[in-house]
């Protein structure tokens, strides 16, 4: 078994990942910058597994794909590591049985008939459609197709002698359009003991939002947006240059060309206050997290004002709307693919799209200091992202720096913003301060810096 860090930024937390039959680290970029550490395991050519290499972690999330699941039931039970949750993925503990597993009949034909046009009808059949298999193809493991058989067998031989695992799964995700692992066949082998959540999804499917779902609470995101809002408008100064430039990067349109409008995220009315003031006749519809929200924005001459509470995540937005805005909010979701998808379809044909977010490099200091980070996307990843559904027009990364006097500045700052979850409580807040000056030394200019970036895009024709 191969153990390949894609991500080691000495942070306590650990995301380990094992990863299914005839898989490298590539499939799994999207999970290098998820706010941690992450480990991913692939060939099961042996099942030789090194738990020194995961020494020192504190928390461990433990993922399993396909195979995986069997390979990860197999090593773990007699480790001592410090793992606090487990999720399979499309796999079961068995790997191969007829009513718990893979057939053992189409196992052996697989192994049989393998070669490289085998090899693409079985990615075809993981990935169920076109778009799907066209993103795997991008991330293609880069394996031989003996790599691929000497793995095979030793799955199979190592079923054998380990037929039923015990290892503890603390729940399972089983893809009802699994055209691999049987969606039946997988709720017969969790059914006595584990929680199954379905999704419709096929064999392979994006992990990031599984792995996101469990970190992020958005219970806490929402009460810590909360809390900060009596002080985000004095406190929020990023935030109010990060409004406004998105404003000024808009299109101007006619009024009758722009009669509704939806903004994500409004928070306590940055943004909104601009775009009331260019579109005074356009209907509004405000989201956010949080219903305390209403009150901030509801005093405002809007034609028309409907505010939806709630995760925008999970909402299915009328439309269509000819804006549909965003400042400093998606960076917080946990399955941005599927919401662009939704939002396309709630967009005018002639509509646009103003987002602004953070990437990879946002607050470096804090992360420094604190060993943990947003799971912010990288700038690359992000563009590509946007454009399977838009057509760009602009994509533009900029970089701003605040100073502050002190260190208890800065952490007021962040408590006063509620950008980010670190440090969380009074304890924590006396370390950062402590680590902050060992760090850098009591005379060192304390600064942040944010990295936002725009996008404005309309609906591809």
């Amino acid at each position: 078994m191969i153990q390949h860090f894609i991500s080691r930024r000495g942070s306590d937390d650990l995301i380990l990942f094992f990863a299914g039959w005839g898989m490298d680290t590539r499939p799994f970029a999207e999970l290098e910058h998820i706010g941690c550490d992450c480990c991913i395991c692939y060939d099961y050519t042996t099942l030789d597994f090194d738990t020194s290499l995961l020494a020192g972690y504190k928390n461990i999330e433990l993922y399993a794909w396909s195979f995986g699941v069997w390979a990860a039931s197999v090593v773990l039970p007699d480790t001592d590591l410090p793992i606090r949750h487990a999720t399979a993925i499309n796999g079961t503990p068995c790997g191969i049985d007829p009513e718990r597993g893979i057939s053992p009949e189409i196992f052996q034909a697989t192994l049989d008939h393998l070669d490289a046009a085998s090899l693409n009808k079985f990615y075809r059949r993981m990935c169920n459609d076109r778009d799907s298999l066209s993103r795997f193809l991008e991330v293609l493991p880069d394996r031989s197709i003996d790599s691929l058989r000497s793995e095979l067998m030793a799955i199979s031989s190592g079923i054998a002698r380990h037929p039923a695992p015990r290892f503890h799964w603390d729940r399972a995700i089983v893809g009802t359009k699994d055209r691999i692992f049987p969606p039946e066949n997988q709720l017969k082998s969790w059914k006595e003991n584990t929680p199954v959540t379905t999704v419709e999804a096929a064999h392979y499917l994006p992990f990031r939002p599984i792995v996101l779902e469990h970190r992020f609470d958005k219970a806490v995101i929402r009460s810590r947006f909360e809390s900060a809002a009596s002080t985000y408008e004095q406190e929020g100064l990023i935030q109010d240059r990060i409004a406004r430039r998105l404003n000024e990067m808009i299109p101007d349109r006619p009024a009758d060309e722009c009669r509704r409008i939806l903004e994500i995220g409004c928070g306590t009315g940055k943004l909104t206050r601009l775009l009331v003031e260019r579109f005074p006749q356009a209907r509004f519809t405000l989201n956010d997290l949080s219903p305390e929200m209403k009150r901030h924005v509801e005093g405002l001459p809007f034609e028309q004002l409907d505010f939806v509470a709630g995760d925008a995540e999970r909402i299915d937005f009328a439309g269509p709307y000819d804006l549909i805005v965003s400042a400093s909010t998606i960076q917080w979701f946990t399955d941005l693919e599927s919401f662009l998808k939704r939002i396309s379809a709630r967009l005018s044909d002639s509509g646009t799209i103003a987002f602004s977010s953070f990437v990879a490099g946002n607050l470096p200091e804090i992360r420094t200091l604190a060993s943990v980070e947003m799971p912010y996307w990288e700038y690359d990843d992000l563009q590509r992202l946007f454009g399977r559904d838009f057509q760009l027009d602009t994509f533009e990364r900029e970089s701003y720096t605040l100073r502050f006097d002190t260190p208890v500045d800065l952490l007021r700052h962040l408590r006063n913003t509620g950008v980010t979850g670190t440090p969380g409580n009074r304890h924590k807040g006396f370390n950062f301060i402590k680590r902050y000056r060992e760090t850098f030394g009591e005379a060192h200019s304390c600064t942040l810096t944010y990295c936002p970036v725009y996008i404005i895009a309309h609906k591809k024709r």
